[in-house]
């Protein structure tokens, strides 16, 4: 690899202002060249065809590759190794539906694989799906090396589910079944105060059942998440319940059996002016939402879709009094709460820590009593020698937020107790 690398250096140190030359591995331009395609000989150097210099097409790549930017070239390489999926209408029995789909909205399933005429995916943001496929291929990859014994991205069936499913590790010693996942800010928080979601450990339970199935031994499954942002990981754990696993089964398989039946399958989620998962992520939102029809109606996506007459403005209504009358209940006892923690000296009582916040900056804001004492400075001086006003620049000053006491819980993986959203 050095010598063409050397070489392209040379070919960019020679190269003049214009369009390569495309040079031949005889040294002489694909110009010169005999043939109308100019793909023939050059006699002055014994070259009986055109094959290009392989330093010239080096020294091109590097040149375009200098300015593309890292999440294009993540993006470009998912899309070089995505496979593609056949878009054409599938037939009953040939569903595409696998234990990751537990986490996945019943309608956008719908959409993916039983798509209306005329339907075609919006724009999705990945880029926290592959920062996500890069952390967990170093940890597979690191782990691999420590724990040669354990299987790793193995593929594992399901009865009734036609897509192999693959779980991420799997200890044959112990019985152990890892599942990988990496958590932003708000997923982080949100693992934090509740732990896994019941979708996930669904997802996991349903991996060890293939195993157990196939004649393998799973005593626990584990989810262990790795927080982007500060490198941080929590583990959590639970005996294969196998009675779970099967119910999460049933669930999959009675989606694949209304898509057989041809049944329009329910949204879970409430909407892109609410829920980020169908905002940023889900490429039905487009369609499954109206959201073109709404704007032009000057309507929510949620309101145009779901809120057809005047029996649905009244349920609408009054779902929000509902709420709001509950949010008013909940503000009066949080108020009663707060008064009896006046006093207490900030510190850790069983799953809640009473802490202390320190103040912020805020944003620097004009300050207009320094705006004054500028103009004093000028005032004596005579008219002619005063700056314009638009020559002063108008001091801004920041000041700081008091603190306040705040009320958290210790994060879930710290407790001694399961979280709520665990029990069954």
């Amino acid at each position: 690899m050095k010598l063409p690398i050397e070489r392209a250096r040379t070919l960019a140190d020679a190269r003049l202002i214009g369009p390569s030359p495309l040079p031949c591995r005889c040294g002489a331009p694909r110009h010169a060249h005999r043939g109308q395609k100019r793909s023939g000989g050059h006699p002055a150097t014994s070259c009986a065809r055109y094959r290009r210099d392989p330093a010239d097409v080096l020294l091109e790549r590097a040149q375009a590759a200098a300015h593309n930017r890292l999440g294009d070239d993540l993006a470009a390489s998912e899309r070089t190794g995505r496979r593609r999926r056949s878009r054409r209408p599938k037939k009953p029995g040939q569903w595409s539906i696998g234990a990751s789909d537990t986490s996945s909205c019943r309608r956008a399933i719908w959409y993916r694989e039983n798509p209306p005429p005329g339907y075609t995916p919006a724009p999705v943001d990945r880029r926290a799906a592959r920062a996500g496929t890069l952390i967990h291929d170093s940890v597979s990859r690191r782990r691999r090396a420590l724990y040669p014994w354990r299987l790793y991205e193995q593929s594992v069936t399901l009865p009734g589910l036609d897509r192999p499913s693959r779980y991420d590790e799997y200890d044959p010693v112990t019985g152990v079944l890892y599942d990988y996942k990496t958590a932003g800010d708000w997923k982080w928080a949100l693992v934090g105060d509740d732990g896994p979601p019941e979708t996930e450990w669904d997802q996991t339970q349903l991996y060890a059942l293939a195993l157990h199935l196939a004649g393998e031994r799973v005593t626990e499954v584990r989810i262990v998440y790795f927080e982007r942002k500060s490198g941080a990981d929590e583990e959590f754990a639970r005996p294969f319940d196998e009675q779970a696993a099967r119910r999460a089964l049933g669930r999959l398989t009675a989606i694949a059996t209304a898509l057989d039946l041809g049944t329009a399958l329910p949204r879970d989620r409430s909407g892109p002016s609410t829920d980020v998962i169908c905002k940023r992520f889900c490429p039905a939102r487009t369609d499954c939402w109206s959201m073109a029809e709404a704007q032009a109606a000057g309507r929510s996506p949620e309101s145009y879709t779901l809120v057809t007459d005047r029996s649905d403005v009244e349920w609408a209504l009054g779902e929000y009094d509902r709420h709001r009358a509950a949010k008013s209940a909940a503000e009066k006892a949080q108020n009663v709460a707060k008064a009896l923690l006046d006093g207490v000296q900030p510190d850790t009582y069983g799953d809640y820590e009473y802490v202390r916040t320190a103040g912020r900056l805020k944003d620097p804001e004009p300050d207009h009593q320094g705006r004054v004492r500028q103009l004093e400075a000028f005032w004596d001086n005579p008219p002619n020698e005063r700056p314009a006003l638009h020559e002063l620049d108008y001091p801004t000053k920041r000041t700081r937020t008091s603190g306040s006491t705040q009320v958290r819980r210790v994060r879930a993986a710290k407790r001694g107790d399961p979280p709520a959203c665990g029990r069954r």
